[in-house]
């Protein structure tokens, strides 16, 4: 039905859209409906898509070619976006009343351009989440002994709910099924599955969990934490490094690094598995990022207040420039502005703050 009716959605100059409907004499004379919605798709095998209403009108009596005025308030903020996870479209409809059993309904993806983003070479995942390597027996020396005791504990546990659990399995794995102690021969679905499997993918669950325990005590080799982040920041702003810190460590920090960086989040959701196994699967994957601050400092004494060793100021106009602004079709779907500050330790485990983004305004990123 597509050829029988085009949709074209452009920005007069007064700054309201326009949106042009054509159509073929066998449609005209009917009644209709205009909608544009946003959506986000999502770039997966099982993906989860998601949208929301922007506009609708009732068109009367439908003619060969009309022009309806949408104000630019009822589109304000929302733009056209291609990522590696998602994409966020804006789609204009017509469903026509043309007395058929099924409405006729078209429907066209419109371009809303946000400017012209500059290219961003950075590795938004390495930024975001760079790789920590320290070593486990320094890091275990300089946290307090409460929290080597609760680390060494939890190790211990760790390795025994894991090997417990793939001993389970690889016993299930070649008994009868009527043998088996707990990881039976059947998926949700009745198909044929391995208990070994089952129990190697439990035991990843649970080391990752005990892991992210681990790493809390090992962070406690001192206090980092953010001292005085503005209700608001603007385009032209500039804050002191220092006025966001603040901390101190129990051991000397040789060559540390800290850094400030800001990204986009894209958010969305798919499906894994099947049978009762279903499961909706939701994700905040880091898109274009750039560095807002960086500096090296050799050595901080043991209990010196760390925000006095990393001195400067943070400008966010390469963030607002780079950056598309936030924008959600729901609670799972859409585009995040994201910032850490990281201090890095290349023998410690790496610690990071996550202000709220927000304080940014939006129409700033336009």
């Amino acid at each position: 039905m597509a050829e029988k009716i085009d949709v074209d959605l452009a920005q007069d100059q007064s700054g309201d859209f326009v949106c042009r409907v054509r159509a073929e004499p066998e449609l005209c004379g009917h009644d209709a409906r205009l909608e544009i919605v946003a959506r986000v798709e999502v770039k997966d095998s099982r993906p989860v898509h998601e949208e929301k209403s922007l506009f609708s009108t009732q068109l009367s009596s439908l003619a060969a070619e009309q022009a309806i005025t949408v104000p630019r308030r009822e589109l304000f903020g929302v733009f056209s976006y291609s990522g590696k996870s998602i994409d966020l479209e804006v789609h204009t409809r017509v469903v026509v009343d043309d007395g058929l059993i099924f409405d006729t309904k078209v429907g066209e993806e419109q371009q809303i351009a946000l400017g012209l983003k500059p290219a961003v070479t950075e590795d938004a995942e390495q930024l975001v989440d760079p790789k920590d390597a320290f070593s486990f027996t320094k890091n275990l020396q300089a946290i307090p002994a409460e929290s080597r005791l609760k680390t060494l504990i939890l190790a211990a546990v760790g390795a025994v709910v894991v090997l417990f659990n793939m001993a389970l399995g690889l016993h299930d794995e070649f008994v009868p099924e009527e043998r088996t102690y707990f990881y039976d021969h059947r998926d949700s679905d009745g198909d044929s599955e391995s208990p070994f499997f089952k129990a190697l993918m439990g035991s990843g669950a649970a080391g990752a969990g005990i892991w992210a325990l681990i790493r809390r005590q090992l962070k406690k080799y001192m206090v980092f934490e953010l001292r005085n982040v503005p209700p608001e920041i603007r385009y032209g702003d500039t804050l002191r490094v220092s006025e966001l810190i603040r901390g101190g460590a129990r051991v000397p920090l040789e060559n540390t690094t800290l850094r400030i960086v800001a990204c986009n989040m894209e958010c969305g959701q798919y499906v894994r598995g099947s049978g009762t196994d279903r499961r909706t699967v939701s994700f905040r994957n880091p898109a274009r990022a750039v560095v807002l601050y960086e500096k090296h400092v050799p050595h901080i004494p043991a209990g010196s207040p760390v925000e006095t060793h990393y001195d400067g100021e943070v400008r966010f106009e390469a963030m607002f420039e780079a950056l598309y602004p936030p924008y959600r079709v729901s609670s799972s779907h859409g585009i995040e502005v994201h910032w850490e500050i990281q201090l890095l330790h290349p023998e410690l485990v790496d610690q990071e703050l996550s202000p709220s983004a927000s304080a940014f305004a939006a129409e700033d990123f336009l």
